[in-house]
């Protein structure tokens, strides 16, 4: 073979490849591909069997008994756009489950999905797969109205404690036996200053006592005789220790009382009586912190206790206890402007379920549309969602 015959048989396979190359690219260069994949009908069955708890406002029956909600009106769209996928009308039958039977119907694959306020946490994720999240939030705390106070509401609560009524007392008492001993030495010989009679005596030295204790010293009423003066310098000294005594005592009632009255966050819930539903995440949340906490089977059920004063605080879901104090227990359940342990709403489904896709798809689309505030505004009111 010439020299001439190996580079020409080099440029026709250079040409080759070449050509090969450049039919997998446009005019300008870049890489197209062409998807020959064909489109695969999806098989949905005829009836979607739903799990359901209520929990208002994503899931809830109205008057007639049937469901509405947040995720109720995802679900509504998720079928509609099901149905043009699959090419057939579908059904939805729900099946309404507590908590812990709601999550185990989905990991053994007797329902083909779970719409309610579902959490996302690494548990559950391990029994189930999860959907994108349409809706996130955190936990809340909800205390008795009757907490909700201001500093004001605080202080006037702690003026009328038994503690300072206590302190108030033993200061009255020490002033009565000063005022005592000062008129029986002042009655004979400072009848003027001191008022004959016990009565007005003793009121008077009532007022010498506190003018003297306070220092203000007006001076209108001075002792004159030697044990009315030895009471009155015993009795400057002793105000000293009196009047810090009673200062730290006032300011440590007022501590205890705010301490044992207000709830500020979830610092607060470790010396509380606390509330929850049994085998949620707050549930979790609680018992990870080691927080004692009485279970409830619902919401419901935990706000009542709290209303009745068998606990202190109720502790859930934010979104569900704002709009479970606003309807039902409103003047009754404050929910305070603090949350915590942020919390992934979504729906739930069987591993591997082939469902997860379009229902990513039809939830992307919603919570970006501008109507989904609109929703959200309609069961949380603007501002609150």
């Amino acid at each position: 073979m010439t020299y001439f015959q190996s580079c020409r048989q080099c440029h026709l396979f250079l040409l080759v490849v070449l050509t090969m190359t450049s039919s997998g690219r446009g005019q300008d260069g870049t890489l197209e591909t062409k998807n020959t994949d064909d489109p695969v009908q999806l098989k949905v069955p005829d009836k979607l069997i739903v799990a359901i708890r209520e929990v208002p406002p994503f899931a809830m029956r109205n008057q007639e008994g049937n469901w509405t909600g947040i995720s109720i009106a995802l679900l509504r769209e998720i079928k509609v756009d099901l149905e043009n996928e699959s090419g057939h009308e579908i059904d939805i039958e729900f099946k309404e489950y507590p908590l812990a039977e709601m999550l185990t119907a989905v990991e053994k694959n007797e329902v083909e999905l779970a719409a309610a306020a579902i959490t996302i946490n690494y548990e559950r994720e391990k029994r189930m797969d999860f959907t994108h999240s349409f809706y996130t939030s955190g936990l809340g705390i909800a205390v008795g109205s009757n907490q909700r106070r201001s500093g004001w509401s605080g202080i006037v609560d702690a003026v009328f404690s038994k503690t300072f009524f206590r302190i108030v007392a033993g200061l009255f008492f020490a002033m009565l036996v000063s005022a005592v001993g000062i008129y029986l030495f002042e009655r004979r010989q400072n009848r003027e200053q001191f008022d004959k009679g016990w009565v007005k005596g003793i009121a008077a030295g009532l007022w010498w006592a506190a003018v003297t204790l306070t220092t203000v010293g007006y001076g209108d009423k001075v002792p004159k005789t030697l044990g009315g003066r030895m009471i009155g310098l015993v009795w400057m000294f002793a105000g000293l220790f009196i009047i810090a005594g009673f200062t730290a005592a006032v300011t440590s009632a007022l501590t205890v009382t705010e301490l044992r009255a207000g709830i500020n966050g979830p610092a607060d819930l470790s010396r509380i009586k606390v509330a929850t539903v049994d085998g949620s995440t707050s549930a979790e949340y609680l018992r990870s912190r080691h927080i004692m906490f009485t279970k409830h089977p619902d919401v419901d059920s935990a706000l009542a206790s709290l209303v009745a004063k068998k606990c202190n605080a109720v502790v859930y879901d934010a979104p569900i206890l704002k709009y479970q104090a606003y309807q039902n227990y409103s003047g009754e359940v404050f929910v305070l402007p603090v949350t915590f342990e942020r919390q992934n709403y979504a729906f739930a489904l069987p591993s591997g379920s082939p469902l997860r896709e379009p229902v990513n798809r039809v939830l992307l689309r919603q919570i970006s549309s501008p109507s989904w505030d609109e929703v959200l505004a309609t069961y949380f009111g603007e501002g609150q969602q």
